[in-house]
């Protein structure tokens, strides 16, 4: 919506009778058959302006607004569907059809319905705009396209259908994708799509392939290319709005494109995103040119509802810019308890403050049937995860949380619980929602909105009533079409005082500028930041465009080889003074290795040695391996811990607590997300550590749950670039890095690691002596032998959902 629009909905709204109407209208008052009649014909006029001019295209979402609310509130279905089928919001009309919502059908509505089937897709029927934007897109033979969709508007069916255009020649395709948890899900949509190629999901598990299909998160995409001597023909790039961020993984995805097109300047890139106003914005060099491809409209129109703190509660019509008197409830949780609907998301930000949400909610909230599933559920997380898991308690009450600092398999597993059980009515969870997750989620309640802004703030609505929820061929329910969201106020997750009230106010528009913060990209432009960031950041800015310019060069000698390995692999982030590094690690690289104290040293040591001792580390996380009790530490989780299964190692962390609590010991890293203090009294000190000693044991069992996620992530995603190094520089032996990066040497359980099996699975299913029923078929696809089905479908829940991530 730009300025005009803005303005001339702002001057009509001061028209008393379309004033009363529309507010009557928005809060589901009874309007009378003269107000009726006025508030259609308003739609009618807004749509004939936009007839006339296409760009003014608030006024058919408003006039959609209109018919929508009046046909889902007096049921009269007939101006809905005329505006549906005239309009190519196809798969309304022929829900109104298939469920003979009109009072009377004609001949002519029947043969609209036949019409209506050449917009199937499958399962689906496409509305006209995505029906014309994906031909055209597949039709494109432009390079580089992007398809910029709302939420849930098909994006995995472009990528099928895109790969099916190569099906017949040799090409390497990638597909990058910005989480685990989606690669393992993008993996399984393309082994499901049986597109006939080699799929890999791991860098290492290339073996000289002329043609495959790749899952792989960028620094795996970046290690294949710099470690073999190959391009991909074909790069989709999942979420791609994430490159305009300034964090390093998005400098890591803007060099793979960068990189990728400098070996291949004919590339093929396919960017998907729900969050780009112009493609341009995406571009790495001022030559490219990105086709774009959009689905201009959404047929869901949010119902915005507003909670103040002092119990008032309004809704908001966006079109209007008004706030309408709603109601009055005691407190937040009663507020929540009357509104929620079958499937519940509460989005807060902070991992600490998620729990305690579902602690609160928890009070406030009856228990539920002793006797169903959940209870069975219950049981199984007290038996695979520990009796004090918080989770067990919310769960009796219908609740689940989630954050990206728990475990990834109980976060999957409570996520697949969440979708199958209607006794889960409460799921409250952070950012790890928003990308990749399909859940079916029907209410959302906005707890808290620090770093959510207009863009943000649409894609975290759009999860709400997924398209597929709505149109089924089951049932079609259209009330959700306008899906319910609540800002909840509140002094427990906000600043006291603070109002949301501006940040719905940014969604009365859905074009939103693109703020392009990644220095690499061509349109990145210093200027156009605010001040304070350009004050703050304008040196690392500025450290980032040379270390991505110096890359692109061929090194002279050792010192720029080293530099631009450091650089690439990201341990150039674990340093203040980068040359510094460089220079201490040219030397002692070459000198090691003919040291006969080297080979004494154990692996942790080694990481000490070079990259550590007299080293100036910034990495606070990184840097506590100077300690010989956290080197410790790290080789016993390692080599043994990881082996082991999850309530095993929760226990045996919370007995490593107790000794170190009893040992006066008790400042324990956890980071920024749970620091609570310093390890010092130092008032400038970062409070990365948590006093154990102050906490009770339920507290430490839930804290140490916390931690090994933690610890892997620190082992996957910093650690391990040190091993890989060490190993590249042939500093280790083969057999060391496998034991330290795979948790074996056996090539059978390394390639299985490979596709994401834990070493724990591994461990267990070889105890069991089940990894003789496995085998990888001439697609690169974990298959079982029949045993192995009938072993799986012994197993408890959790232990066979663990299994059916990798086989199903």
């Amino acid at each position: 919506m730009n300025q005009t629009e803005k303005a001339a909905l702002t001057d009509i709204n001061k028209i008393e009778s379309f004033r009363t109407t529309m507010e009557k209208l928005t809060i589901g008052a009874e309007l009378t058959h003269q107000e009726i009649v006025y508030i259609l014909g308003c739609a009618i006029i807004f749509l004939k302006n936009y007839e006339l001019d296409n760009r003014l295209t608030s006024y058919a979402e408003f006039a959609y607004y209109i018919i929508l609310k009046y046909s889902t509130r007096y049921k009269d279905y007939a101006p809905l569907y005329d505006f549906s089928a005239n309009f190519g919001y196809y798969p309304v009309a022929k829900a109104i059809l298939n469920d003979g919502l009109l009072e009377q059908e004609s001949l002519e509505d029947h043969c609209i319905g036949i019409e209506l089937e050449r917009y199937r897709h499958e399962e689906y029927i496409e509305t006209v705009h995505q029906y014309n934007s994906k031909r055209k897109l597949l039709s494109d033979k432009t390079l580089e396209v992007s398809y910029v969709a709302p939420t849930s508007f098909g994006k995995s069916s472009v990528i099928v259908d895109y790969i099916k255009k190569y099906a017949s020649v040799k090409s390497r395709i990638a597909i990058i994708v910005p989480t685990k948890s989606l690669l393992m899900q993008t993996y399984k949509m393309v082994r499901n799509a049986g597109l006939g190629k080699k799929i890999i999901i791991h860098d290492e598990m290339f073996q000289g392939q002329d043609s495959f299909i790749a899952v792989f998160t960028q620094e795996r995409a970046l290690r294949l290319l710099s470690k073999n001597a190959i391009f991909f023909n074909v790069l989709f790039i999942d979420e791609a709005h994430n490159i305009l961020k300034d964090d390093p993984r998005s400098i890591l995805l803007s060099r793979l494109l960068a990189k990728n097109r400098a070996l291949n300047p004919d590339q093929n890139v396919v960017y998907l995103s729900p969050l780009i106003e112009d493609a341009h914005s995406l571009k790495v060099a001022q030559e490219q040119s990105i086709s774009q491809h959009k689905i201009p409209f959404n047929i869901k129109e949010p119902e915005i509802y507003e909670f103040n703190v002092n119990g008032n509660v309004t809704v908001y019509n966006r079109f209007v810019n008004e706030q309408y008197g709603v109601g009055h409830f005691k407190d937040m949780f009663a507020y929540i308890s009357a509104t929620s609907t079958k499937k519940n998301f509460l989005y807060n930000y902070r991992p600490v403050s998620i729990e305690l949400a579902a602690k609160e909610l928890t009070r406030h909230l009856p228990v539920i049937d002793s006797s169903g599933p959940v209870y069975e559920l219950i049981k199984i997380l007290k038996q695979e995860v520990h009796e004090k898991f918080y989770a067990v308690n919310h769960l009796q009450h219908g609740i689940i949380y989630l954050h990206g600092k728990l475990p990834d398999l109980i976060k999957e597993y409570l996520e697949s619980k969440f979708k199958d059980l209607p006794e889960i009515k409460y799921i409250i969870a952070n950012s790890v929602i928003l990308e990749g997750m399909n859940l079916p989620i029907d209410n959302l309640y906005i707890l808290n909105t620090y770093s959510l802004g207009g863009k943000e703030l649409t894609n975290l609505i759009g999860r709400v009533n997924r398209l597929n929820t709505i149109f089924s061929s089951a049932s079609n329910d259209l009330t959700k079409l306008l899906p319910t969201v609540h800002f909840v106020n509140s002094t427990l997750f906000n600043r006291k005082d603070g109002k949301m009230a501006a940040k719905i106010g940014l969604l009365r528009s859905r074009i939103f500028k693109d703020a392009v913060h990644n220095p690499t990209l061509d349109t990145f432009n210093l200027d156009k930041l605010t001040k304070s960031e350009r004050d703050r950041k304008k040196d690392h800015f500025v450290q980032v465009q040379e270390d991505e310019t110096f890359l692109t060069k061929t090194p002279e000698n050792s010192f720029e080889s080293v530099k631009q390995y450091l650089i690439e692999s990201g341990i150039s982030n674990f340093y203040d003074d980068l040359d510094t590094i460089c220079r201490r690690l040219d030397q002692l690289l070459g000198m090691v290795r003919s040291s006969p104290g080297w080979t004494l040293l154990d692996m942790m040591g080694k990481i000490n040695y070079i990259f550590i001792n007299n080293a100036d580390v910034k990495d606070a996380e990184f840097k506590r391996l100077q300690y010989p009790q956290a080197r410790r530490y790290y080789d016993y989780h390692i080599t043994i811990s990881q082996k082991k299964a999850l309530k095993e190692n929760v226990n045996s962390m919370f007995t490593y607590f107790k000794t170190r609590i009893a040992e006066r010991n008790p400042l324990t890293f956890f980071g920024k997300t749970y620091g609570e203090v310093g390890r010092t009294e130092s008032q400038q000190e970062a409070k990365l550590y948590i006093n154990l000693g102050t906490k009770t044991d339920v507290e430490l069992i839930n804290l140490a749950i916390i931690k090994l996620k933690m610890e892997d992530d620190f082992i996957s995603f910093k650690l391990n670039k040190f091993i890989i190094m060490l190993y590249d520089y042939k500093l280790i032996s083969v057999d060391d890095y496998n034991t330290y990066i795979y948790g074996t040497t056996d090539q059978t359980k390394i390639d299985l690691s490979k596709i994401g099996l834990s070493v724990s699975l591994i461990s267990r299913l070889e105890n069991d002596s089940q990894l003789q029923y496995l085998y990888f078929d001439e697609y690169n696809n974990l298959r079982s032998r029949p045993e192995f089905e009938a072993y799986k479908n012994s197993v408890n829940d959790f232990y066979r959902f663990e299994i059916e991530r990798f086989l199903n």
